[in-house]
């Protein structure tokens, strides 16, 4: 499902805060409806009692007009004044929609061709009579390869890791005193602790070649964004900078913005758990995939 993104400083702006209770429910609920419909930020007039149940909703609609923040549509209804520069548009959302659909049934399918058959061990660790022969002079079947998460096109870092594997953590306020690490990661570990978010920089196994390869791919802006997503949602206190690794290798590459910056739009809500974690399988699988084939 879709997400309205809500500058932290929402209700202190001047226009939110001169708004009445019924236009600023209005508001509000306007930004849920148009992201839930992909309306493209577009009110239909008919609609206007749908997106927010108050008796003076023509009222309320008038007075978001005057201050800006709806616009008159030319067919009828309202406009949410700049929805699309904070909000994914509707064609967006459904091809990443179609993406991800199509990646979990890629999944789906290659788990059922993996299950219990001739020579595979079952789920309950058994095995067929074909596998059993191997015990009287049969030929043993070759093991699975080890998985590994980093497909071969990604390039190594520039240089190598820092001495043990570790960074330590930071706690200036300042980007300069939150800067660690090669030169090629102190651009994303500065803005983190410009953030406030300061954590120590913890690497194991490919977690390096990952990181290189998703700054170039993603550019700072958009990883400090879903860090900065991440570390609000959390549950309980964030001790690593690998709490954010798995989510930044996830995001899908997101589409040059015209002045050539990368595009925060791409920055997406999270999952429901289950549709998350098969997400997540399916791009590991895919990754496990391209390794296998191209060894």
């Amino acid at each position: 499902m879709p997400w309205v993104r809500l500058d932290d400083r929402f209700t202190s702006h001047r226009k939110i805060r001169l708004l009445s209770h019924q236009a600023f429910r209005l508001y509000v609920s306007g930004l849920c409806y148009a992201a839930e419909n992909l309306t493209d930020g577009r009110i239909p007039a008919e609609e206007l009692r749908i997106v927010a149940d108050i008796k003076t909703s023509k009222a309320a609609a008038k007075e978001l007009v005057e201050r800006g923040l709806w616009e008159v549509h030319e067919e009828g209804g309202w406009q949410i004044h700049d929805y699309l520069e904070y909000n994914p548009a509707a064609e967006q959302v459904r091809a990443e929609r179609q993406a991800k659909t199509a990646r979990q049934q890629r999944w789906r399918e290659n788990k059922k061709k993996q299950r219990p058959g001739k020579g595979t061990p079952g789920v309950d660790g058994s095995v067929d009579a074909s596998t059993d022969a191997s015990r009287d002079g049969g030929v043993t079947p070759a093991p699975y390869p080890s998985p590994n998460p980093v497909p071969p096109t990604e390039e190594l870092p520039p240089y190598p890791p820092h001495a043990g594997d570790h960074l330590p953590a930071v706690h200036g306020g300042g980007q300069e005193a939150a800067a660690v690490g090669p030169d090629w990661l102190q651009p994303l570990t500065g803005a983190m602790g410009a953030a406030s978010m300061h954590v120590p920089w913890k690497f194991k196994g490919d977690d390096l070649i990952r990181l290189h390869n998703d700054i170039k791919r993603l550019g700072i802006p958009l990883m400090v964004e879903q860090a900065r997503r991440s570390w609000q949602s959390a549950r309980t206190p964030v001790v690593s900078s690998r709490f954010f690794y798995d989510s930044w290798h996830a995001m899908p590459t997101p589409e040059p913005a015209p002045d050539g910056r990368p595009n925060l739009r791409a920055v997406d809500g999270p999952s429901e758990t289950n549709e998350y974690l098969e997400d997540m399988a399916a791009i590991a699988d895919e990754f496990r995939q391209r390794k296998m084939g191209g060894a």
